[in-house]
């Protein structure tokens, strides 16, 4: 370990008496390895204490916006008419379960030994917040430093305290925080009130999961209501490759062909007959190495390669960062670094292990050149790329599965981008017959170069890349070859793609683009649907409140999330209106912009979103009661579920593209058909089944509407076999995953209750 502790360890005498320097880190574990470095080795109830250095730490955040009712006293109770909600000052609480800590950091920040606080929270927009935060509801004045660090290794650590900053560097990025903060309480708490009241059931509404679960909504409708269509291509075989019939007219699809008939013309008309070369392209090519990852690249590829949740990988990715130390900070969105970093590549790649010496002989021994593709200043804000740190690691067998897979994905990057670019020879071969045209196209890679990293030859193509590795071979004009065969090709349109959370992030990142305005496309080129750092919680968030559901790499919209998007405001479910406020937020943290302007904006936005909320005449939409059954004959638990009753048109306006009409609900399969899981507790005779939204009593027809749970309760999926068990009398086994009002998680028990018919929640503690 690296010590400088010239400066780290000099006692400071002030009027007769020792002055400590207070750490505040933003979580323990960080917290620990700060102290271990500055010699704080006395340990105390939630926080270290040395000669010069006093270390603390939050437990992510101690102190959030207050509640309404703690804001307003009028806005205790859930009233559409107290709405909106616009504080005139803003007030702060301490969340409940992290009062106990938040005593201690407040203890110590009123210490009369302490002069001097240290601000040690993650580098970042939403550690700026967690700092200030505290620092505002302590109400201490004392003097602030800031460390500022990319990497958790004692280096970096020691060199980020002998070059701490003035907190004034960072008020900007504070004033970003705090309005990011502020405006996602005035949109959640006015708008989830507005339209939970409105309807009569709980929806939840954010400025981001919104328009994100809309993304999902629309793509889910275009799917179901996609109609195949066929269509045809005419093939041909040489043998060593293929060539397909061309419209040269046509580019978007040149070998489709609409028409069977039109094929079996084609077909007939060329058979038997040799083809004529008319001409024959090659050209060398070259793709140069990707670019380093930032979170949002890391977490799609590694959904895509290993089916890890973006949050998973978030997760692995900190622990990596943190208590590892082997990469450096996660939470970033920049794909490149900066210079100072080039006179480190020769520790970062010493310190790799033995698994890349090989690739590492390409590189060794030249020199590395600063290519703008890697180093370009301009294009870090807060945090370059995330590579490897110069953290040896002495056995990668230590790490786990998830660890090794994703630190492998960063180490095999990192080197990538230094090697050559993989160079390939591309072929195009234009064919003629009776005036038909045929093409075929390929590659053959001549030096893999970068490429030589990555096993899988499948690897070695992009995804969207047309060209297929075949040996197409070296013809001259006007050369005649005759295919060994021919043949029709019959195929059907496929619907798009359901999303997974690799295309989602994608999505979210680059939501600019399902704009068709250009001048707001243009604006928002930079800007996206949430951060690097949040997206992860946000694809959560829309899961646990059983708005969208995961059917293994897929995520689905649940109903609930379907018509929730078919109610909302357009400007509530546009990528637009979000992606803007991040640019905003963007501009206010580099003193481009005012936070009194964005924040007046927003009180604007809520008070006109919400008058339009509570007119008769913008939504005239009402959810039918979920369990009662009232005036329904013949209702089956099967599509037991919130209906919207139309009583007008719902506004269809909106600038998504993907925007299209609900499909009509599907036919429910026949109740003889459906598993009979238990008697019902109600009439006795029935049997409880599954439903599309329910487990109900099949009796439904002879008068029986007792509806024993919803399929999702409380945002947890609630399984037949647990459903089993609860009919039997006995409480189910304890469940994760329940989400209660506030959005909070837990997990308990249900039990049927069998005076009241009635599913009861037993919350574990």
């Amino acid at each position: 370990m690296i010590l400088g502790w010239v400066i780290l360890n000099i006692g400071i005498q002030s009027k007769g008496r020792r002055v400590k320097k207070l750490v505040f880190a933003e979580k323990p574990s960080v917290g620990r390895e700060i102290a271990r470095i500055l010699n704080a080795n006395q340990r105390n109830e939630g926080y270290f204490e040395g000669n010069n250095y006093i270390v603390t730490w939050g437990i992510g955040h101690l102190i959030t916006l207050a509640e309404p009712s703690a804001q307003n006293p009028d806005w205790k109770n859930w009233s559409i008419s107290n709405l909106p909600m616009v504080p005139e000052k803003w007030k702060l609480s301490v969340i409940p379960d992290s009062a106990k800590q938040f005593e201690i950091v407040k203890k110590l920040f009123s210490r009369k030994d302490i002069e001097t606080i240290i601000n040690a929270a993650d580098a970042g927009r939403e550690g700026e917040l967690i700092f200030r935060y505290v620092l505002k509801h302590c109400e201490c004045s004392k003097k602030v430093l800031r460390l500022w660090i990319s990497s958790m290794t004692d280096e970096a650590i020691t060199e980020g305290f002998k070059k701490l900053r003035p907190s004034e560097e960072f008020n900007n990025l504070g004033a970003a925080a705090e309005s990011r903060s502020r405006a996602d309480w005035l949109v959640g708490m006015n708008f989830t009130r507005a339209y939970t009241k409105k309807f009569g059931v709980m929806l939840t509404v954010g400025r981001v999961q919104t328009p994100t679960l809309a993304i999902v909504v629309f793509r889910q409708n275009d799917i179901e209501n996609f109609k195949p269509t066929d269509y045809f291509e005419v093939q041909l075989d040489f043998g060593t490759f293929k060539a397909l019939w061309n419209d040269l007219k046509e580019k978007e699809n040149p070998s489709r062909i609409s028409e069977r008939n039109t094929a079996l013309k084609i077909l007939e008309k060329i058979s038997g007959k040799p083809t004529k070369v008319e001409n024959l392209t090659k050209s060398k090519k070259k793709q140069p190495p990707p670019f380093l990852y930032d979170l949002t690249t890391l977490q799609r590829e590694a959904n895509s390669k290993f089916g890890y949740s973006a949050s998973n990988t978030l997760q692995i990715a900190q622990i990596l960062y943190e208590k590892k130390k082997v990469i450096t900070y996660p939470r970033t969105d920049s794909r490149f670094l900066t210079d100072d970093i080039h006179p480190t590549l020769k520790a970062r790649f010493q310190a790799l292990p033995n698994d890349y010496r090989d690739y590492l002989k390409e590189i060794s021994g030249k020199t590395l050149s600063k290519s703008k593709r890697v180093f370009d200043n301009s294009k870090v804000h807060d945090h370059h790329a995330i590579i490897p740190t110069e953290q040896r690691i002495r056995d990668i067998n230590s790490f786990t599965e998830g660890e090794r897979k994703i630190y492998d994905l960063i180490a095999r990057r990192f080197i990538s981008v230094f090697f050559p670019d993989m160079e390939y020879l591309s072929t195009t071969l234009l064919l003629s017959c009776e005036n038909e045209f045929f093409k075929a196209s390929g590659r053959i890679i001549t030096n893999p170069g970068w490429r030589a990293l990555y096993d899988q030859v499948s690897q070695l193509i992009d995804d969207d890349d047309e060209e297929k590795v075949s040996n197409i071979p070296d013809f001259k004009k006007g050369e005649l070859v005759t295919p060994q065969k021919s043949e029709i090709l019959t195929k059907q349109t496929k619907p798009p793609l359901n999303y997974t959370e690799a295309t989602l992030l994608q999505t979210m990142e680059t939501a600019g683009r399902l704009i068709k305005d250009e001048e707001m496309k243009l604006a928002m080129k930079d800007s996206g649907l949430g951060t690097p750092a949040t997206r992860a919680e946000i694809i959560e968030k829309l899961i646990r409140v059983g708005y969208m559901v995961r059917e293994k790499k897929k995520l689905i919209p649940t109903e609930k999330g379907k018509e929730l998007i078919k109610l909302c405001d357009p400007r509530l479910k546009s990528p637009e209106l979000t992606g803007d406020w991040e640019k905003r937020l963007t501009l206010i943290s580099r003193g481009g912009e005012s936070q009194e302007k964005f924040m007046l904006d927003i009180a604007v936005y809520v008070r006109n979103l919400v008058s339009a909320i509570k007119s008769e005449n913008f939504l005239n939409v009402k959810f039918e009661e979920t369990q009662s059954l009232k005036n329904q004959p013949n209702r089956s638990p099967l599509s037991v579920q919130p209906k919207l009753r139309s009583q007008s048109k719902l506004p269809t306006k909106s600038k998504l593209p993907e925007q299209s009409k609900l499909p009509e609900k599907k036919q429910s399969k026949k109740i003889n058909d459906c598993e009979k899981i238990g008697p019902c507790p109600l009439c006795k005779i029935g049997k409880i089944i599954e439903g599309s939204r329910a487990f109900g009593c099949d009796r439904f027809r002879e008068g029986c509407r007792f509806i024993l749970i919803e399929k999702t309760f409380m945002g947890k999926k609630i399984s037949p076999s647990t459903v089993k068990q609860i009919l039997s009398g006995k409480p189910s086994r304890v469940l994760k995953g329940f989400i209660s009002a506030n959005g909070d998680e837990f997990s308990g028990k249900l039990l049927l209750n069998l005076g009241t018919k009635k599913v009861e929640m037993v919350r574990e503690k």
